[in-house]
């Protein structure tokens, strides 16, 4: 097989309608999952947050409070297939911010813990790992925002109910 018969035949599977919904769904479901600790502990995950060293003090406590609803929104959003765009622009925009974060605390040898998905501050410590899988995630998102036509999709599926046939 030629190189181009497979990058052919490699379009034609980020194209078909069911991988990019895939991707939707689980990069909601993640977002859905890190966001659940952090609403439940508001006050270590402004620790984690704190950890950092990127942000002035007296904007910590916020966003410990606004980000996992924002996570928990965007990831519905996804999941469901509502306003995927928007909801795939705003996940890959926080995993731009997150792999920033991440990456400079990297740089900057601080041995701390990531707060991505738990926050208590002895779970496990940041690594190269936590910025590849950031980057993994953004990826999908990129892939969802370019594929994902609204196939298999909550709000496809009520478009199809009303009669009506809308775009994505």
């Amino acid at each position: 097989m030629n190189l181009m018969n497979r990058l052919g035949a490699l379009r034609s599977v980020i194209t078909h309608p069911l991988l990019p919904a895939l991707l939707r769904v689980a990069l909601g479901a993640v977002f859905i999952v890190a966001s659940l600790d952090k609403i439940q502990n508001p006050e270590a995950f402004a620790t984690n947050i704190a950890n950092y060293r990127i942000l002035p003090y007296v904007l910590i406590n916020g966003m410990a409070v606004w980000l996992p609803w924002m996570e928990i929104i965007t990831g519905t959003f996804l999941v469901l297939g509502i306003w995927t765009r928007a909801g795939t622009i705003i996940a890959c925009g926080l995993l731009v911010v997150f792999s920033i974060a991440i990456a400079q605390a990297l740089v900057r040898g601080l041995d701390i813990s990531c707060g991505c998905f738990a926050t208590n501050p002895d779970s496990e410590r940041m690594s190269l790992w936590t910025l590849i899988w950031d980057l993994i995630w953004l990826s999908w998102g990129i892939l969802v925002w370019l594929f994902d036509h609204g196939h298999y999709s909550f709000s496809k599926l009520l478009n199809r109910r009303k009669g009506k046939i809308t775009a994505p």
